[in-house]
């Protein structure tokens, strides 16, 4: 074996040009499949991260506005929820567990001489899950907030930062009172920070906000929380229906679809799912055709190593080798090829995914209220690569069979009266 591959060595070394040009489309196509199943991974992890639809039975309703004369209301009429809209919900207590609204205004918000304007939500517990808002310190909202009306308040790392003079130590603001208007609310968390262009974020419980604003506000959104919709033809159905009742409520056409719009968790994690699956498919796809191509191009240099090294086969045979030694020889020579080329293309994807996710991986888009990412852990484990690296090696010894079968085929006779 120590002798089979000193030739292949000795060879390899009087052929560099060959040698490298091959390895480097071997290096190349492993370098394209680890990068392409990085970045692949790198969006799948993105849809899934910027999904806001983590807890499957949410439907989020939106005001929109009207699209058609109705009944003497004008056409581009603009939607507004109140509490009688959430009231409405009941009508569908066979399918709606609950329904609640987040009231929303803008409001001055003091810590002794700092002061600051900040929007203020009057919100339901569940909206931590449903906004992802991540906190930093203390807790968000709960349902006991919520049912004593209680005067508690979470506010932005960058709003508690500016009240405490600059400080960083969030702590500090914990279990003090600051002034939301004229009304003192106790600071109970600390929220991370999104960074938007036109102020900070603070929650309240819903039914404090209520009692606080009968005037000036309104329903920004209503939330529904849902059962027994587990497919994509219910749920359907149920948006119809519900689109149809909430416009006979406020007395716009029926059949006027823009007046609400809705988001269905359930539905918008089913087409994430369908879109993920046709990004796995698409990757194989294009995997399969590098790794063809690969196969193809190691193929063709050992064909043309065949036909260079004919008249060496020939005295081969002649002296007595037997066609599988020559088979080995060149089936070896193309495993080595690629196995050497392909741990060094193995090595060069790993960095260029790390490379990858350290720029473009690791910076979200702004879009105010949310950030997305495109590209999220771009990469692939180490598993994954080796795999990769394997396969390839089998692809460059399926490539090499063809040419060592050509060879170790040909007669010695004709062999020899080829050109050298």
């Amino acid at each position: 074996m120590l002798d089979l591959f000193s030739e292949i060595w000795s060879t390899l070394r009087q052929n560099k040009l060959r040698t490298t040009l091959t390895g480097l489309a071997v290096s190349w196509g492993i370098i394209i499949i680890i990068v392409l199943i990085g970045t692949g991974n790198g969006l799948m992890n993105a849809l899934l991260n910027n999904s806001m639809d983590e807890i499957q039975n949410i439907i989020s309703v939106f005001p929109g506005v009207t699209s058609k004369p109705y009944n003497g209301i004008k056409e581009g009429t603009g939607v507004r929820f109140n509490y009688r809209d959430i009231s409405f919900s009941d009508q569908f207590s066979e399918k709606i567990d609950r329904a609640f609204g987040n009231l929303e205004f803008s409001d001055t918000i003091s810590f002794g001489r700092e002061a600051l304007s900040s929007e203020v939500y009057g919100v339901d517990p569940l909206i931590k899950d449903v906004w992802w808002v991540k906190m930093v310190a203390g807790r968000f909202i709960n349902k006991k907030d919520l049912d004593e009306n209680s005067k508690h308040i979470v506010i932005d790392e960058d709003a508690a930062s500016q009240l405490l003079g600059d400080s960083k130590d969030y702590s500090q603001l914990l279990g003090k009172h600051i002034t939301v208007g004229n009304i003192p609310f106790k600071v109970i968390g600390i929220n991370e920070s999104k960074e938007q262009s036109w102020g900070h974020d603070a929650y309240i419980p819903y039914t404090t906000a209520k009692t606080m604003r009968t005037e000036g506000a309104w329903l920004n959104r209503i939330t529904l929380e849902f059962h027994d919709l587990e497919t994509k033809e219910a749920n359907e159905e149920f948006e119809k229906a519900y689109k149809r009742g909430i416009n006979i409520f406020h007395g716009y056409d029926p059949e006027d679809t823009r007046t609400t719009y809705l988001s269905n968790a359930y539905l918008n994690n089913q087409e994430m799912s369908k879109a993920i699956r046709i990004i796995r498919l698409a990757l194989w796809i294009l995997g399969f055709l590098t790794l063809l191509s690969g196969i193809v191009g190691v193929s063709n240099i050992m064909l043309i190593t065949v036909k260079e090294r004919i008249h060496e086969f020939g005295i081969r045979k002649a002296l007595g080798a037997k066609p599988m030694s020559i088979m080995k020889l060149i089936v070896v020579e193309s495993v080595v090829i690629t196995a050497v080329f392909g741990y060094i293309g193995m090595v060069l994807g790993m960095v260029a995914d790390f490379a990858l996710d350290k720029t473009i991986g690791s910076h979200p888009m702004d879009l105010g209220i949310t950030q997305l990412y495109i590209f999220k852990n771009i990469g692939v484990g180490f598993d994954v690569a080796i795999e990769a690296t394997l396969l390839l090696i089998v692809a460059g010894t399926i490539a090499g069979i063809i040419p060592a079968w050509k060879g170790a085929r040909v007669r010695p006779i004709e062999a020899l009266r080829a050109d050298k």
